[in-house]
């Protein structure tokens, strides 16, 4: 995904001198051609996150289009207080791209797991926050989102992650459906898309259809798409690579509990402890509950 995000903030400066990236210490192909074709753009603040919020924000009110990139943990939560106080509380044009959401850098240990980012910065008002599922949804979203300007966060895998053809455009605020059912609806978020693709595919083979929506804009939640699904739903879950307080299922949650009416509702996220566990990153999904095969059996078994 991070190929097509810089590809995407790249073709903006050909297009818009307002545009600048600043990053984190963190070299790639892409930021490079950035570097050397726009020069006075292009600031690389060193691993210093507080720093790089103040200068990003600095950069907007001077009238900048600002892009910065860095990994999860540190570019969310070392400095959200800045991120807080610099950005949204000004609601200046700075748009945070997190690489490596998730469990993306579970071999580099817990320092590197970010699974708390989305529930941190989802209360700060003025923020939107983004998470494509794969490639072609991120090179969409963000180019929408270079129009639409900040605050904003773009939680984005470390890379590799599997393309598919999407069956809707994407837009910003609006839950779009990657596979049909008519059942139940599971909505994810972000790279784990795949593994609700394999939640659907094994509970077809149980005779359950499942719908299986991806919600790429966390905040603004697309309300809209949940309260309908209320109405002719058996029920609703939710699939995400994030701590079970505070992302998507809680977002989500929040909507359901204001309805007056409402099907059954059941999260699926990383459990509220810390997970004390290295290896892979779908070793890491297994390990806390959200790989296909536990989420599947746990829905069979909630619907029983």
């Amino acid at each position: 995904m991070r190929f097509e995000v810089v590809k995407a903030i790249y073709q903006a400066g050909l297009e818009d001198k307002r545009v600048c990236f600043v990053s984190g210490d963190y070299g790639h192909a892409n930021t490079e051609e950035f570097k050397r074709d726009f020069p006075g753009r292009y600031f690389n603040a060193g691993m210093s996150e507080q720093n790089i919020i103040g200068i990003a924000a600095g950069l907007a009110l001077s009238g900048m289009k600002v892009f910065v990139y860095s990994i999860v943990p540190f570019i969310t939560l070392r400095c959200l207080e800045q991120i807080k106080i610099d950005v949204c509380h000004h609601n200046v044009d700075v748009t945070i791209i997190g690489g490596g959401g998730g469990f993306a850098y579970a071999n580099a240990g817990v320092t590197h797991y970010a699974i708390e980012d989305v529930a941190a910065l989802r209360a700060l008002p003025n923020m939107k926050i983004i998470s494509p599922s794969n490639p072609t949804e991120a090179r969409l979203l963000m180019q929408a989102l270079i129009k639409v300007g900040g605050p904003a966060y773009v939680r984005i895998g470390r890379g590799k992650e599997p393309d598919f053809e999407l069956e809707y455009a994407p837009e910003i605020g609006k839950a779009g459906i990657v596979r049909s059912g008519d059942d139940i609806t599971l909505i994810a978020s972000g790279a784990i898309i795949t593994e609700a693709i394999r939640v659907r595919d094994m509970l077809a083979e149980q005779g359950i259809s499942v719908e299986v929506a991806n919600m790429h804009t966390i905040k603004p939640l697309d309300g809209d798409f949940i309260r309908a699904r209320a109405g002719i739903r058996k029920a609703i879950f939710t699939l995400e690579e994030h701590n079970i307080l505070g992302g998507l299922g809680g977002a989500v949650a929040e909507e359901l509990a204001e309805l007056p009416q409402r099907p059954l509702f059941k999260r699926f996220g990383v459990p509220d402890m810390w997970p004390d566990v290295v290896g892979s990153q779908q070793y890491l999904r297994d390990a806390v509950g959200i790989g296909a095969r536990d989420v599947a059996e746990k829905i069979r078994d909630f619907l029983r």
